[in-house]
């Protein structure tokens, strides 16, 4: 007779909760966006000098990003950025250096030193995958396929790699390894500039949940 009861007791109370809107409801999904600040962006390029390729690292202080400030995921923001670069305006925190790379290296570009990269596709998920990414450099433009990792905070890191002559930077190579052979002359008694160029491209993507 008690569990009659409480069946007969349990089975409108039910009901009317589901008529007041009281019932149980699917949980509110989360609704996430994700941004970026042009100015967290930093591009790092590696050379390489000596028989034994030692590298020299460099960055560039005038870097202008154009694209979606917002976008439902990393992919779908970086999808739509694009970077002008100043070559003149290279870094390698040692001013002699950097007058010697900014005339002899990129003041030899045509028809000057401007850096134009703008991303074609992107491959992968929120954590790795592939950006390929057009770069334009002394009149010639090429797509370069850059790796890249994500972590939850939204560090975003993606690294590529060229060479030189793929953008027919022959005459500038020639140019900056006949100014700085000396210095570029190894232990061997060989003075090496190779046309080897890593490029590391590092920012911050931003996430707002509601």
């Amino acid at each position: 007779m008690t569990v009659s009861l409480r069946a007969e007791f349990l089975v409108p109370t039910f009901a009317l909760a589901l008529a007041l809107g009281l019932a149980p409801t699917a949980a509110h999904a989360e609704k996430c966006t994700y941004s970026v600040d042009p100015g967290a962006i930093a591009v790092t390029w590696t050379a390489f000098k000596f028989t034994d390729k030692t590298a020299v690292t460099g960055r560039f202080n005038t870097t202008k990003v154009d694209g979606p400030r917002s976008a439902s995921s990393p992919i779908e923001l970086a999808k739509g950025l694009s970077m002008e670069i100043d070559g003149a305006s290279v870094e390698t925190d040692n001013p002699a250096r950097n007058a010697t790379i900014g005339e002899f290296f990129f003041g030899q570009f045509k028809p000057g030193p401007k850096i134009a990269a703008s991303v074609q596709d992107v491959k992968g998920d929120d954590a790795k995958g592939t950006i390929d990414m057009e770069i334009t450099m002394n009149g010639t433009s090429r797509v370069v396929p850059f790796a890249y990792t994500a972590t939850p905070e939204g560090v975003v890191e993606a690294k590529g790699a060229f060479d030189m002559m793929d953008f027919a930077l022959g005459d500038a190579h020639a140019s900056i390894h006949r100014t700085c052979e000396e210095q570029h002359t190894g232990k061997d008694g060989v003075s090496k500039t190779w046309t080897d160029v890593e490029v590391l491209v590092k920012g911050s993507f931003t996430k707002r949940c509601a």
